[in-house]
């Protein structure tokens, strides 16, 4: 009868192999294993060749792990199991998932974990069934499935049936106990590390301190340690974090953990400029990678290594410590053939890929660095690599492309063959690059084409995962900016001598890629997919509306213009991104500052930029409504300020923004009511200085006279109120008169009430209430006091955020902070419009600031164009 006690013999084994000897517990347990077969007791056979194939994994004989993990499930599947040597066989398919994760094979080793699980299951093993569901996680993540990463352990460790969005740090108090096992520690360490990808650092940091507080194995703290640096990395808190990572690398005794604490701490020292330092912990670093058996890991490592000795050749100075070209080559191809050893494909797409980015850069150092071509538009001498060998480059730049070329290609062909899309569309991007600087544009347009198709099958993945947000302007934004550069005309002259069909069929290529980058940006600030776009013909909508695109390259400004019933027209002008971006700011700054004139110069430039070049085709469309999906910088402008030099663009043209046309819901709002229900705060919030709104009741009063409406005022004003009185109602305008921000960070994206703060996404759950089906959604949210974050470049993401997420087809909002009874004045107009002269919301809109700028104590664009509406302009 097999026991699953341990013997003297086997307990031995184990002794050896936690204390790191693995070749005395692999010769302990051949033995063992020899006994076992002489008795002919099975079941023992299979529980220790298990172990023997933990041992060699551990020392990268792959081979002969894959031969004794077979042997072990044939002998144990081979006869019945009973309570007692059931959590055997268990064991076994949750060793057989380690060597697999091992081995970079996360699918198949979800499976054999899943296998364990219910195993053990049939005799109620509960250590086991945590155990492996901890480990289930680990391949989910692995798998870039975050969310169900994150509800497996959930589910396992937290007592409440909460989801993983309801994880608050005050929530998990009452299942985080100050007695948790080993095992429960490990599990709370995964849930600490998905909810940090997940964004939510304040409930990774509550777990990591509690369980930093009561474990006693020197690795799971040092583990720790690492998560905590890396949560501050999250909060750019750069000290911080390396004095972790010290912490981490002096704790820990595991070498891979200690690895990884080391590349941590690299990663700060480069991002720091401290190449000195960083060249001494390289020393140590390339150390204790000899010394790691070879798995996973050790693979992994060297490809990160490569990468941060890439990164430190693009930051550093020639006068700098340099590292070796020769150094990241080898590292490489090591990781190659190492991945070819133990059958790790991922491995080898990555190593071969990254090859061909190496040369991809050294392409650009040999062009830059000796044949001088700052000027050459194939080539970025921004992105120049600077290596201590850089003369041992014996190929020329064709020659360095042309490999690059083919090692990417190569890569790119096995990521698509085991369907790797998050790769795929990396190397694509690579591809596409390569391609320029080779002069094939139409074969780059395709590979640029091909990333994007790619990034949009990825979009869940990345939203799930908010340490890739903070990636996104380096690793998604650039594939569409560079794949538009390809797209649209370098110059006006160029687009007479573009064939009309190609002109139109990449300026319609063009356009696509600029909305869908807008609906990726939005998907990216809420770390969500709130953003599913749908093409819509604007000639059915609005016959007398037109469409701009002003879209923002690095070295010009390319507007697209929609015209009803016509072709795409556009308009290139050659400016640097910098200079636009200054001109724009300066624009609003002199708005805001409430300068005499400055501001007329400034509108007058970028009139001439977005409209005038379009201004015969407008008039002879009949154009009534100019509809802008802004780019960047312009998101934060006041676009109907702009001045051709005798009027304002609002007294020509009723304006809207849009986050992107195929987000519009296109109803128009009169057939829907007027009934508000309106929401204000006249006096000081209780727990922070904000100025009273004092002109707000007068605001109310002027609504009130208007349309019908219900009214929260002051302490009436409070979430739970808002809760009763939408559970009940429904209303097409809600209108909240009360102090907001819009930042790029959506938590920091609120308005106040009398009791509390509401973020976008509290607000999104509030007002959809008041429409559960969906089926009379609000048309107008109005947000009369709020304002951009001050300093913040992507603040205005917020307010667009807030138009797409609230759940309104429509939103009026300010872009500063408006005197408060200037405010009242303009929504007294505004409400005016809509109830007496059944106006469309962008005409009201209109009216209401062409009546503000009549009067000469309103007429300055700083207490009317701040004024923005978002969404439907109907």
């Amino acid at each position: 009868m097999a026991s699953s006690v341990p013997t003297v013999e086997e307990q031995q084994g184990r002794e050896w192999y936690q204390q790191g000897d693995i070749d005395q517990a692999i010769t302990t347990w051949l033995k063992i294993v020899e006994t076992y077969e002489q008795q002919g007791d099975i079941i023992n056979q299979g529980k220790v060749l298990s172990y023997l194939a933990l041992a060699y994994s551990q020392l990268g004989q792959w081979q002969q792990a894959d031969h004794f993990m077979k042997q072990s499930l044939n002998l144990l599947q081979s006869k019945p199991l009973d309570n007692t040597t059931t959590p055997i066989l268990a064991e076994a398919f949750n060793i057989q998932g380690t060597l697999l994760l091992a081995k970079g094979e996360p699918l198949a080793a979800l499976s054999s974990w899943e296998k364990a699980t219910k195993t053990y299951k049939k005799v109620q093993h509960r250590s086991g069934i945590l155990r492996t569901n901890i480990n289930q996680s680990r391949a989910l993540q692995a798998l870039g499935l975050y969310t169900q990463a994150c509800k497996k352990l959930a589910d396992n460790l937290v007592n409440d049936s909460l989801s993983c969005d309801q994880l608050t740090s005050e929530k998990l108090t009452g299942s985080l106990s100050n007695k948790l096992t080993p095992l429960q520690q490990a599990g709370w360490l995964s849930l600490a590390q998905i909810l940090r990808q997940q964004g939510n650092l304040s409930s990774s940091q509550a777990i990591l301190n509690n369980i930093l507080a009561q474990v006693s194995s020197a690795d799971i703290k040092a583990s720790i340690l690492l998560n905590l640096g890396q949560n501050l990395i999250l909060e750019n808190d750069l000290e911080g974090a390396k004095e972790f990572y010290q912490q981490a690398l002096t704790t820990a005794t595991n070498l891979e953990t200690k690895l990884k604490a080391q590349l941590s701490k690299l990663n700060l020292l480069i991002r720091q400029k401290l190449f000195l330092e960083a060249q001494s912990l390289l020393i140590d670093i390339e150390n204790n990678l000899s010394r790691v058996s070879l798995n996973q890991t050790k693979i992994d490592s060297q490809i990160y290594l490569a990468n941060l000795l890439l990164k430190w050749s693009n930051l550093a100075e020639f006068s700098d410590v340099l590292p070796s070209w020769k150094t990241l080559e080898s590292l490489l191809q090591n990781a190659q053939q190492q991945s070819e050893i133990i059958g790790y494909e991922k491995g080898r797409i990555y190593g071969i890929g990254e090859l061909g980015k190496l040369y991809e850069k050294l392409a650009i150092t040999v062009n830059c660095n000796y044949r001088n071509v700052q000027n050459n538009n194939l080539v970025k001498c921004s992105e120049f690599y600077n290596f201590f060998d850089s003369n041992k480059i014996n190929l020329n730049s064709n020659q360095l492309n042309k490999k690059a070329k083919q090692l990417t290609e190569k890569a790119l062909i096995k990521s698509q063959a085991i369907q790797l899309p998050s790769t795929t569309y990396l190397l694509q991007w690579q591809l596409g690059r390569i391609l320029v600087r080779m002069a094939m544009k139409e074969e780059a347009i395709f590979a640029y084409l091909e990333a994007v198709a790619n990034l949009k099958t990825l979009t869940i993945d990345l939203a799930n995962n908010r340490e890739t947000q903070f990636s996104f302007q380096e690793k998604v934004e650039p594939v569409y900016r560079e794949l538009l550069g390809l797209l649209l005309p370098k110059n006006n002259q160029e687009i007479a001598r573009i064939e009309p069909g190609k002109l139109e069929q990449n300026l319609e290529q063009a356009r696509q890629q600029i909305e869908a980058l807008q609906a990726a940006e939005l998907n990216n600030f809420f770390n969500d997919i709130c953003v599913e776009s749908e093409p819509i013909d604007v000639a059915e909508i609005d016959p007398s509306a037109a469409i701009i695109y002003p879209i923002i390259l690095g070295d010009r400004l390319a507007v697209l213009v929609s015209l009803p019933n016509q072709p795409l027209a556009v308009h290139i002008t050659q400016i640097s991104q910098e200079e636009l971006e200054k001109q724009v700011k300066q624009f609003r700054y002199n708005i805001v500052i409430r300068s005499q004139r400055a501001f007329f110069d400034d509108g007058k430039v970028l009139y001439d930029w977005l409209v005038k070049p379009f201004l015969e085709p407008l008039e002879k469309a009949k154009i009534k409504t100019l509809v802008f999906v802004p780019d960047g910088i312009f998101r934060n402008a006041p676009l109907n300020a702009l001045y051709d030099g005798q009027k304002y663009l609002i007294e020509n043209y009723q304006l809207a923004l849009s986050p992107g046309l195929n987000l519009l819901s296109p109803k128009p709002l009169q057939n829907q009511g007027l009934n508000t229900l309106f929401g204000g705060l006249t006096e000081t919030f209780q727990q922070e200085d904000f100025v009273p709104l004092l002109y707000v009741q007068e605001e109310l009063e002027f609504i009130q006279a208007q349309v019908p409406n219900t009214a929260l005022l002051n302490e009436e004003f409070t979430l739970d109120n808002l809760k009763a009185i939408l559970k009940d109602q429904s209303f097409p305008i809600v209108h909240f008169a009360t102090h907001g921000q819009f930042s790029s960070q959506f938590e920091q994206t609120f308005i106040v009430t009398w009791d509390s703060y509401i973020n976008v996404l509290e607000l999104e759950k509030l007002l959809k209430e008041n429409d559960p089906r969906g089926r009379n959604p609000i048309e107008l949210l109005i947000l009369s006091a709020c304002e951009t974050a001050s300093g913040d470049s992507r603040a205005a993401l917020g307010l667009a955020g807030f138009a797409v997420r609230a759940g309104a087809r429509s939103t009026l909002a300010t872009l500063w902070s408006v005197n408060d009874e200037a405010a009242a004045v303009m929504m007294k107009h505004f409400y005016e419009q809509l109830a007496t002269n059944k106006l469309s919301k962008a005409e009201a809109l209109k009216e209401a600031q062409l009546t503000m700028l009549k009067n000469p104590w309103y007429r300055h664009p700083f207490y009317w164009s701040a004024y923005t509406l978002i969404g439907n302009w109907l």
